[in-house]
């Protein structure tokens, strides 16, 4: 997650030409300028990360790990597995975050972030460098407020330089036409010239006129404040705790074992901060070459988490495909017996080959039953009691990638869903299995359903009643779906 340099747009030059009373800075302190964008999209994952570790989102987390039916299902019922998978994630995004900054920092014109590169890569080994750096608690909060408005304001910058930009476009063509009525262009330019002033302002209210030493000093302190806040909650050292008792968290832990305890540091109370500072990446480097035990436990413990089992969707690359797949069963199960041909070969084309080699088996092997209401009835129930532990993983692997896509981040957008939550660590096959049959209810219930439909819409005449059948079949499934409900 590396700033990307955004594709040149022309009305990116505007900025510079609609500044009335421009704020240009000393040559010795150069600010953020048309990187604002990326910076912004920094700042709201740093947001995030903060979020994520409040007292309501972990205890939502909790819960969502002890009562998800489908985690425990699909990844595995070890909580404090689930924590840790948890946690892993949170230091990934940690480190790329840094990562990001690191880079941020090598045009601050202060040496004493030019530093920074492997500042983060461990983000439970920080230790002796950085103990003065954080923010206390309610200065985190402001600086966090600090970043959300920042964040604000650099997307409505965004939205007003489109605008302008499709403004000043149609400024020139008004102008190139001689036909042009000199009232109207005249209206036009006035309109251009406020929307100009628009831009202005926001640009000021934005971290585009900051210098850079500014925004990664404000980056860097909430990155070792959030680190300080991880270890807290998670339980992982006594230095957290002290910091809790000062007032840096609320005390709340939510490890339920040890079995992080051996990342412990230990923390001195004084030293000379820029010095410390300024030797954080040696520090971090000499720390994994000294003693390659100690540099990657971190690494050890996610290689140990993640491939002791068996593979999962994240590792085949399938977990949004079948989150698709798993939601689009899930809208056609509300009305199963109108299932047209249409949809059938959708959901047929969306299935993986191992899927309808499964389907295949299986339907070969119940050949002998008789479509009847009360089977029906079985493979409704069947598909509404898995799609109850089944869909919530899907839908929350769809908001988990599109909270994350460029477009969003671009914008200033984020959430805090964690991949514990979705399919990327459910085991490939159990998930297959279940998605297998889903897709058996479907072709049961719509067949059924079909047959039923000709007979009783169409008639039959032969006086069997099927019109009724109908009718106590859907019955039932309305009350299977009131108490799913």
């Amino acid at each position: 997650m590396g700033i990307e340099t955004t594709k040149e747009s022309p009305w990116f030059t505007t900025i510079w030409k609609s500044s009335r009373k421009p704020t240009i800075p000393e040559p010795k302190k150069p600010v953020i300028g048309i990187m604002s964008f990326e910076v912004s999209r920094l700042m709201t994952k740093v947001a995030n990360l903060w979020q994520i570790l409040t007292t309501k989102q972990m205890t939502r987390l909790q819960d969502q790990l002890i009562t998800s039916l489908g985690t425990r299902k699909l990844v595995s019922d070890d909580y404090n597995y689930l924590m840790e998978l948890a946690l892993l994630e949170i230091l990934d995004n940690i480190k790329c975050v840094g990562q990001t900054v690191a880079r941020l920092g090598k045009k601050s014109t202060d040496p004493i972030y030019h530093n920074l590169d492997h500042t983060f890569d461990n983000p439970m080994e920080i230790d002796v460098n950085w103990c003065g750096w954080e923010y206390r608690l309610k200065k985190m909060e402001k600086r966090i407020k600090k970043m959300k408005r920042f964040a604000a304001v650099t997307s409505q910058l965004y939205e007003e330089l489109e605008v302008l930009y499709e403004l000043e476009n149609g400024l020139k063509t008004m102008q190139e036409n001689n036909n042009t009525d000199q009232m109207k262009l005249d209206e036009y330019e006035e309109k251009v010239t406020w929307q100009r002033e628009e831009v202005d302002g926001l640009r000021d209210m934005s971290v585009w006129v900051r210098p850079y030493d500014y925004i990664v000093r404000l980056l860097v302190r909430s990155l070792f404040t959030i680190v300080n806040r991880v270890k807290g909650v998670f339980g992982i050292s006594q230095r957290s705790s002290d910091y809790i008792s000062r007032g840096g968290s609320d005390g709340r832990c939510f490890a339920r074992s040890n079995s992080i305890s051996a990342l412990v540091s230990v923390y001195p109370f004084e030293r000379d901060i820029k010095r410390t500072v300024s030797n954080l990446g040696d520090k971090a480097v000499k720390s994994r070459n000294s003693d390659p035990k100690t540099g990657h436990i971190l690494f050890d413990s996610k290689k140990r988490l993640l491939n002791d089992k068996k593979p999962t969707l994240g590792d085949a690359g399938l977990s949004l495909h079948y989150a698709s797949v798993i939601i689009f069963i899930e809208r056609l199960a509300v009305s199963p017996h109108f299932i047209g041909v249409e949809a059938r070969e959708d959901l047929y084309h969306m299935l993986t080959t191992r899927i309808k080699n499964s389907f295949r088996v299986k339907i070969r092997n119940e050949a002998f039953k008789v479509y009847s209401r009360d089977l029906a009835c079985e493979w409704s129930a069947l598909m509404q009691k898995t799609l109850d532990w089944l869909a919530p993983l899907a839908h929350n692997m769809i908001k988990w990638h599109s909270e994350r896509n460029f477009e969003k981040q671009r914008m200033g957008l984020g959430g805090n869903v964690l991949l514990v939550n979705t399919l990327h660590y459910a085991d490939q096959v159990k998930c297959e299995d279940a998605i297998t049959e889903l897709v058996m209810g479907l072709h049961y219930v719509s067949r059924f359903g079909r047959e039923i439909n000709n007979k009783a819409f169409v008639g039959c005449g032969c006086g069997c009643g099927c019109g009724k059948e109908f009718d106590d079949y859907l019955i039932y499934k309305s009350n299977i779906s009131s108490v799913a409900l």
